[in-house]
């Protein structure tokens, strides 16, 4: 008998770079906007250490059924408690976790094995950009497409170049599931290594480019709505 829809719980994506720079907290958040716009419910864990990004987003306001999520990590097993933990307080309650997670951390904590089901390894678009990205779908262990759990989204993008992406990635193969363009209202961001403005909201274009992928991450995981018994809540630690 197939598992009880209630029951099932969250499906769990993480957003990961091999290094910072690529604004993948910005995108994080922009994108569990995405997916609850799209009826699904978002709890949005930040694994970094870093919170400055987030917390300025989210102290914006409150966003229904988009939850934040905080906790201290000690030591690579935390990581892998922390997902579990999150999965099960939340079932019924969410349908997808969003982790905000550094590729070494997510590779020596498990990736897969810690209770991550698909990763989107963030990087730019150039020949050492693919490589850095198959590498981390190596490392974690990752099947040969179109067997694999892991996807590429290329960060600060420029329009005109948006057009001439690959659509998977030239050594292993990858999906490359969407990008980002470049954005200077978000370069006030922490991920952007420029400090002090205020957070501002996006450009249209950088809407878009999160929506697409949304839309490619529901289709290909696939993500979908597990449960409408109850709307998203914050039923773990509040963060730090």
């Amino acid at each position: 008998m197939p598992q009880d829809i209630a029951t099932t719980p969250p499906c769990c994506v993480a957003l990961t770079q091999e290094h910072r720079g690529h604004g993948v907290s910005t995108a994080a958040y922009y994108l569990g906007r995405v997916l609850i716009a799209q009826g699904l419910r978002v709890l949005l864990v930040d694994m970094t250490g870093r919170r400055a990004c987030l917390n300025a987003l989210f102290a914006q306001g409150a966003v229904k059924n988009l939850v934040y999520w905080a906790p201290p990590i000690g030591n690579l097993q935390d990581v892998k408690s922390m997902v579990s933990r999150a999965r099960q307080e939340t079932t019924g309650r969410a349908d997808v976790i969003l982790l905000d997670i550094d590729a070494a951390l997510l590779e020596h904590s498990g990736g897969f094995s810690a209770g991550v089901d698909y990763v989107v390894a963030v990087t730019e678009a150039t020949d050492a950009g693919q490589l850095a990205a198959d590498k981390i779908a190596e490392r974690l262990g990752d099947l040969q497409p179109p067997h694999g759990r892991v996807g590429v989204c290329f960060s600060r993008i420029d329009a005109p170049a948006a057009s001439e992406l690959p659509e998977r990635t030239n050594r292993r193969s990858l999906p490359v599931v969407g990008y980002f363009p470049a954005d200077y209202l978000l370069a006030n961001g922490e991920d952007y290594s420029l400090k002090g403005g205020e957070t501002a909201p996006p450009h249209d274009t950088y809407l878009f480019a999160t929506l697409r992928l949304g839309q490619k991450l529901i289709q290909l995981v696939p993500l979908r709505k597990v449960s409408s018994l109850a709307p998203a809540k914050n039923t773990l630690a509040t963060h730090e």
